[in-house]
């Protein structure tokens, strides 16, 4: 009878070990086979007038696409407001603007970073001719650097060969303003490159209109030629902008008027023609809301934009041949103010970053572009996500 029991307690045993010891091994080939990415997260890290900062400066994550979960690596100080940011095509270089206002110095800055495992090292920084730096790009060769300040001016830096920022040779004052009372200025909302690089669009949320420029890589003195301007419809407020991935269509998302517009896009020219305008709101929502930000997933089925107020990321799909947009559906960001989100490099994830209420939510993406809750990750005001 003894030797029965330790027999079984032994069988036992050898289960309670096999799977343990299998459980630990499907571990590791999940852990192998998933791939990580690092997260930067860009906050407010002061209290102004429109938000109240509580950020430590720019966040780095981990990201575990297996999971889309994020694990903090750790947090660059030193930098105020770094509510935007852009890494270079080669993952080298990081560059942010400090959204400041006259309390803190003379006029907004933008800042070069260079990627040391994990952590950043700053190289040096550059004045923006204006307050309140909103966004900030950079061209796949690292030329050139190029920031929108929402107090009405754009400029353009030359990249130096330590990935640092030289003094500007262009910046541009706008002039004019719109019908809604958000628009009493100009307010330049973001710089945007066109697939080929020969071109950058500036949505301008206060006159209606997205400027286009010329650029000019071998003449870094005068880096921008301006072209043109295409007008959206009153009130619009155009804010951030963006191309499919291999259509000639570009997309830009109206902050004041809640749409988003679809244009075709002559890349001999660089003119856009407007084509769809489609509301990002549900057709009985009667709340105060704006919009914030807009993206296409890689493989260009899908664009995504963020609602301010309804607090909810809207889902399109897009025509595959003329690249029009047809409603998904809403998905609740679970927070407040979604200022931007970002998707994960492989296309399963969204990552929408809820400036008001200290949090980044994760929002799988389902294969016909639903979103569904997956995750929350505490984030002191975060304003900005990038992946690398």
């Amino acid at each position: 009878m003894q030797y029965l029991k330790l027999c079984t307690f032994l069988l036992a045993l050898g289960v309670l070990l096999g799977c343990e010891s299998g459980s630990k091994t499907a571990q590791t080939t999940s852990t192998k086979a998933a791939k990580t990415y690092t997260a930067f997260i860009g906050t407010y890290s002061k209290k102004e007038g429109h938000v109240d900062g509580k950020g430590e400066g720019i966040y780095l994550y981990q990201l575990d696409s297996a999971t889309g979960y994020l694990d903090k690596i750790g947090v660059q100080d030193g930098i105020v407001n770094p509510s935007f940011l852009t890494l270079s095509a080669n993952g080298k270089y990081l560059y942010a603007v400090e959204e400041i206002g006259s309390d803190v110095d003379e006029a907004g800055r933008v800042v070069a970073y260079r990627r040391a495992d994990d952590h950043l090292e700053k190289i040096n920084q550059q004045p923006t001719f204006a307050f309140a730096p909103c966004h900030v790009s950079t061209d796949s060769k690292s030329r050139y650097v190029f920031v929108a300040n929402y107090v009405g001016v754009i400029a353009v830096y030359p990249v130096a060969a330590n990935g640092g920022l030289e003094a500007s040779t262009f910046h541009e004052a706008y002039q004019g303003k719109g019908p809604h009372s958000r628009q009493d200025a100009p307010h330049p909302h973001s710089v945007n490159l066109s697939p080929d690089e020969q071109y950058l669009y500036v949505p301008d949320l206060g006159t209606d209109n997205i400027y286009t420029y010329k650029i000019n890589y071998d003449s870094p003195q005068k880096p921008l030629t301006k072209i043109g301007a295409t007008k959206v419809h009153p009130t619009s407020g155009p804010r951030h902008f963006t191309f499919h991935p291999s259509l000639p269509k570009a997309y830009v998302v109206n902050e004041l008027s809640c749409t988003v517009t679809l244009m075709n896009w002559d890349k001999n020219t660089g003119k856009l023609d407007t084509v769809q305008s489609i509301s990002t709101l549900p057709a009985d929502f009667k709340g105060s809301n704006t919009c914030s930000d807009l993206h296409i997933t890689s493989n260009g089925q899908f664009l995504y934009a963020a609602n301010r107020g309804h607090n909810s990321i809207v889902g399109y799909s897009i025509d595959p041949t003329t690249g029009a947009l047809s409603l998904i559906g809403h998905a609740s960001t679970q927070g407040e103010v979604p200022r931007n989100f970002a998707i994960s490099p492989d296309g399963r994830f969204l990552y929408a970053a809820n400036q008001n209420s200290d949090n980044i939510v994760i929002l799988s993406i389902d294969k016909d572009g639903q979103l569904k809750y997956r995750k929350e990750e505490k984030v002191f005001t975060p304003v900005c996500v990038q992946f690398q």
